[in-house]
């Protein structure tokens, strides 16, 4: 949210605190725009990363104030990045955002100039950006695009690029990300601000900072700035891992919140608000709070389950009857698009109008409900030291049930009451009522189990015959689901019957798919191949429903948590019959081991007895979450896993 703020500078005006430019960072620029030199166009490999495609070479941003024409927020931006390989062509696609409120409130982007620099016929070759290939975007209802191209680019090409937004929103001090997707050899930051404006400083990620310092300085009109540098070296490209929620997470970057406007002679005005006041805006909210305090839209409707005595019953089929008559258009939101009655009759909406309406409902029906804000996996963290509606993008419901917190999302068909889609599975949620808030786990406690058992026939060629049935519950389950769902049943069953794999499923049969609280069961019989003859030594996986499965942690180091988003339960478990006239000569022997504080454990177990072979593995992930300290832990419980799984059996005909 972008907020005008014509009272104070009025204030600053009337107070006499003029100055032109407020900024006294004597330290020299680190790139100046059109200063290219013939090392950095003959180039050819970043040392530091020879694989790269591209590099930033210099990243280079500074903010400072001016009352040239009002009370403006400058922010000015350099670049220079080195084009490698031919994967790098598309750094030369630049892409300015800006905001724009109304004619009196808004960013504008000047100054836009970008050259390409090659190296041909033994000298450097400049070739200008013309302004007719600078181009404007809406991107969404206040953000807008300066969209432009470089020319003449190809490998080994220099790129400078600078432009600037003059802001009227001082509120928001230009955050700055240090990381890209590619390395970055300098990226520097300066900001200069008025020594009346307090500003919190947020900063994340696991790089280093090499430069961290402020200085003071004077204005024009008198009075004294804050003059901060940020410097990052030698950062390497940040790229996305295995179980992570988003990589802007992660990223090296700092960002700030204005706390305090304190004018001399005014009393001091605090900008930044409270927890409170954020739940307190949020209920008197048209779209938010003002929708749920209007009782009684649905009483037509709730009167269907008023003979339901049992709460977690009504609440079950209030649930499935919004699930069953609004559909989800894909998007989240915090606040709603308009009435709830008018978006009940649309039957189709935001997730923000699915959760209110499935709240005014529960709340109609007597049920005690609340929404709750949060942020998707894929929208980032929510940071909990100040509220910041920017950070939130979606709403759920809480319902009380049985003095427990039951939280709900009825945009999925497939998702049964109190089973979150993964992608809100992020950190908390801030659960708001008219008394106040509350932060609210999101994750839960409950396991997504996969079952597998069977009872296998191993015949004299080593092919296998026998019944399976595999079971998927939680968030497996709900996978299995939407995949029968998007081909159906009837097709989706021939599929896996016809599939080419190294055994056969004949009469594959689903159950419990419209059971939402229940796992999705697959039972089939099963056919290998074999060979044509008996063979003297059959070499017996114990895994074989399993498949071959690969170590997902194969960095030798991490630097970001491991997310699951769920905890999970893998359990194995077949019976063997061997051929007559065979008997086991070896047989892997079992273990049991578990990752420190019990957040994971593998048990795997065979015995041998007649001519049976019993096998059971069981692997838990009993905790969402492993941090980067936990990284190695992780890693080794999984190669071991996998090691042990892999081991056979022997079995070889008598003599």
């Amino acid at each position: 949210m972008r907020i005008s703020t014509p009272s104070v500078t009025s204030l600053l005006l009337l107070a006499g605190l003029l100055f032109s430019r407020v900024t006294a960072q004597a330290q020299e620029l680190p790139v100046k725009y059109g200063k290219v030199t013939e090392d950095e166009v003959k180039m050819k490999v970043y040392a530091k990363d020879t694989s790269a495609a591209a590099v930033y070479l210099v990243d280079y941003g500074e903010s400072y104030f001016s009352v040239t024409n009002g009370l403006k927020l400058v922010f000015e931006r350099t670049m220079r990045i080195k084009i490698l390989k031919k994967a790098g062509y598309d750094w030369a696609n630049v892409e300015v955002p800006y905001y724009y409120a109304n004619s009196s409130s808004k960013e504008y982007v000047s100054g836009i100039k970008a050259t390409t620099y090659n190296w041909e016929n033994g000298k450097m070759v400049a070739v200008k950006m013309d302004s007719k290939a600078i181009f404007e975007e809406k991107k969404s209802a206040n953000w807008n695009l300066k969209k432009f191209a470089l020319p003449a680019v190809k490998e080994g090409s220099v790129l400078d690029i600078t432009y600037t937004v003059t802001s009227d929103f001082f509120f928001n001090l230009q955050d700055w990300t240090f990381q890209h997707s590619i390395p970055t050899a300098h990226s520097e930051y300066r900001v200069s601000i008025p020594e009346y404006f307090d500003y919190k400083k947020y900063t994340q990620g696991y790089e280093p900072m090499r430069v961290n310092e402020t200085t003071r300085g004077n204005m024009n009109g008198g009075g004294a700035t804050n003059n901060h540098r940020w410097v990052m070296n030698d950062l390497p490209a940040i790229t996305s891992e295995a179980f992570i929620t988003t990589i802007d997470d992660y990223v090296s970057k700092i960002e700030f919140e204005l706390e305090w406007i304190r004018i001399p002679g005014e009393i001091h005005k605090r900008v930044s608000g409270s927890w409170d006041s954020f739940t307190k805006e949020l209920m008197a909210e048209e779209n938010f709070g003002g929708q749920l305090n209007r009782t009684g839209f649905f009483k037509s409707e709730v009167a269907a389950f008023a003979a339901i005595k049992d709460t977690l019953e009504r609440a079950t089929s209030i649930y499935n009857f919004v699930k069953d008559n609004v559909k989800w258009n894909e998007s989240g939101g915090v606040v709603t698009s308009g009435n709830l009655r008018k978006i009940f009759e649309k039957k189709t909406g935001s997730a923000a109008d699915i959760n209110l309406l499935l709240v005014a409902l529960l709340r109609d029906a007597g049920i005690e409900a609340y929404p709750v804000v949060m942020s998707t996996r894929d929208h980032g963290r929510i940071p909990l030291h100040s509220p910041l509606m920017t950070k939130f993008n979606y709403v759920i419901g809480c319902v009380k049930i049985g003095g427990k917190d039951v939280l709900v999302d009825a945009t999925d068909p497939m998702q049964p009451l109190g089973l979150l889609p993964k992608r809100c599975l992020n950190g908390q949620g801030w659960l708001v009522t008219k008394e106040g808030g509350a932060w609210v786990p999101l994750q839960t406690a409950e396991r997504t189990v996969e079952y597998i058992s069977a009872d296998l026939q191993v015949l004299p060629t080593g092919a296998l015959r026998g019944k399976v049935k595999e079971s998927s519950g939680g968030h497996a389950g709900v996978s299995l689901r939407h995949a029968v769902h998007e081909t159906g049943e009837s097709k989706y069953l021939e599929k896996l019957a016809q599939s080419q794999s190294k055994f056969e499923r004949k009469q594959p049969v689903l159950q419990n798919l419209k059971e939402l609280n229940r796992p999705v069961d697959l039972e089939y019989e099963l056919l290998s191949d074999g060979d044509a003859q008996p063979k003297d030594i059959i070499y017996l996986n114990p895994m074989v429903l399993k498949g071959t499965a690969e170590n997902p942690f194969k960095l030798a180091e991490r630097k970001y948590p491991v997310d699951f988003g769920f905890a999970k339960e893998d359990l194995y478990v077949c019976s063997f019959t061997i051929p007559e006239g065979y008997a086991v000569e070896e047989l892997p022997k079992a273990i049991i081991m578990s990752l420190p504080e019990n957040k994971g454990k593998f048990t795997y177990m065979l015995q041998a007895q007649g001519n049976k072979i019993q096998v059971m593995s069981k692997v838990t992930i009993a905790s969402p979450i492993f941090y980067a300290e936990e990284y190695e832990f992780l890693k080794s419980f999984y190669a071991q896993v996998l090691a042990k799984q892999a081991e056979q059996i022997v079995l070889r005909k008598k003599s």
